[in-house]
């Protein structure tokens, strides 16, 4: 088994799930990563004392093999009720998803200013809820959801529209995904509203590991450094007679047994050009929304005592604010503190163009406009350090029915490039949990091909 080369491309979450998991098997893989480090959106820095994310931030309640890897790792987690302020209608109010009586009764006012108490919002905040509570057992970010069994064509604007939510219930149900997703309204309704249903069905609790995601991120590629090659990006993988044969990388072909793709899905069709029509098609229907993100550590606490964020879905230029030590303070020296401002939509793409000191101060000014009551935003010029962190492809979203889609793409690549495996995000539901999921998943694929082949062997001799 260990004389088998299986050859995995990408270095992200679900590249170094299925190196982790092939090693764990007995299986010493080959993993190409074309920047300097592995870890992708997930990657972290440790700046000063400061533990910085670059990009993904936050567990759920289902993201059940990110909580086995971590345990595996011995990387322990931290878990947080999110308590958020938004600005809606010139005012602030806050609000927690926790659902008990004494909650829904002290949060009413909050629920009038976001269109939850109006006749019509009523209505429709009803049958939204309940819908959600019906189809609780789907609407979730495990690795065995059912997600795309209830992915249809249907767009979640179109959901909106069939349930006649009012337009200042809309807000309040895609303010939260605007800020980071961007255009929740193309989107699949059925991953919409599971990202609303991870909150909601949960009480509002999320879980990180103590020092942030991107410490999952490093113990991962620690665990299997000395199968990665970084600085190596891949040229092209080279498909011959119904089987992937070889990667050509700059200056070498890598013959491989096996080949794992852990790449994001709007690259697979161009490093691989021979997939099935019918693969190629579905990969069409994935799609990436952009981020920014400045993060700035500051000598106090930016955000009001025991807030953990304040959205503005009322203003497109306006980021989201999130005071990152008080969901994970081991993540900052004693009386210190990380300031993140992140922000999608096109305001995004028009600020990535930007220098690091001009996306900064155009995103500390749209928060200032209306800083939260008894916050401490930064001037322009104050931190102890800043970072800005540009995503042109940030999070998976992909049109209505891209994850109804994505479930048959092994069963064609079975019949038509039987050694050849796809991993990311887009290939389970889309998230952490997700890629490191589809990870697990192909490696499993890989290492049971492998089996067999030589199986298969034997036999013959």
């Amino acid at each position: 088994m260990t004389t088998k080369r299986v050859v995995i491309v990408g270095g992200g979450f679900a590249g170094l799930s299925a190196a982790y998991e092939l090693k764990k098997r007995g299986i010493t893989p080959l993993l190409l990563e074309a920047k300097e480090r592995a870890g992708g959106r997930g990657i972290g820095e440790q700046i000063d004392g400061f533990s910085v994310d670059n990009g993904a931030f936050v567990f759920t309640t289902t993201y059940d093999t990110a909580f086995r890897i971590c345990e595996e790792l011995k990387l322990p987690i931290v878990e947080s009720t999110m308590i958020f302020g938004h600005f809606r209608s010139g005012r602030w109010v806050t609000t927690t998803p926790n659902q008990s009586l004494r909650n829904f009764l002290r949060q009413l006012p909050a629920a009038k200013v976001m269109g939850f108490l109006s006749p019509s919002g009523l209505r429709a905040g009803s049958k939204v809820m309940r819908h959600m509570y019906h189809q609780e057992e789907f609407l979730s970010f495990a690795s065995d959801s059912r997600l795309a069994e209830i992915d249809d064509d249907e767009s979640y604007g179109d959901y909106l529209n069939r349930h006649k939510v009012p337009e200042k219930l809309r807000i309040s149900l895609s303010g939260p995904l605007k800020m980071v997703l961007g255009d929740a309204a193309p989107a699949s309704q059925a991953l919409m509203r599971a990202y609303i249903g991870e909150t909601m069905l949960s009480g509002g609790k999320v879980y990180m590991p103590e020092r942030g995601i991107g410490s999952l991120s490093e113990a991962l590629a620690t665990a299997c450094s000395e199968v990665i090659r970084a600085s190596t990006p891949a040229r092209k993988i080279v498909v011959k007679d119904g089987a992937a044969t070889s990667i050509i990388v700059d200056g070498e072909i890598i013959k491989a047994d096996a080949v794992i793709c852990a790449v994001p899905g709007t690259q697979v069709s161009g490093l691989i050009p021979d997939l099935p029509t019918e693969t190629h098609a579905a990969l069409s229907t994935v799609s990436y929304s952009t981020g920014c993100r400045v993060v700035i550590g500051l000598d106090r606490r930016p955000l009001p005592a025991g807030w953990h964020g304040a959205l503005y879905p009322e203003h497109d230029d306006t980021p989201l604010l999130m005071d990152r030590t008080t969901f994970l303070p081991a993540c900052a020296p004693p009386g210190k503190s990380i300031l993140d401002l992140l922000i999608g939509l096109d305001r995004a793409k028009e600020l990535i163009a930007q220098d690091n000191e001009e996306v900064k101060r155009q995103m500390l000014d749209a928060a200032r406009r209306n800083a939260p009551p008894g916050s401490a935003l930064p001037s322009d010029d104050e931190g102890l350090f800043y970072r800005v962190y540009r995503w042109e492809e940030a999070l998976c979203m992909g049109k209505p029915g891209m994850l109804a889609q994505m479930t048959k793409i092994p069963g064609q690549l079975a019949k038509s490039i039987h050694n050849l495996f796809l991993a990311g995000d887009y290939m389970g539901i889309p998230s952490v949990n997700g890629a490191l999921s589809s990870g697990h998943r192909a490696a499993t694929q890989a290492a049971d091909f492998l089996t067999s082949r030589s199986t298969e062997l034997a036999q013959s001799q």
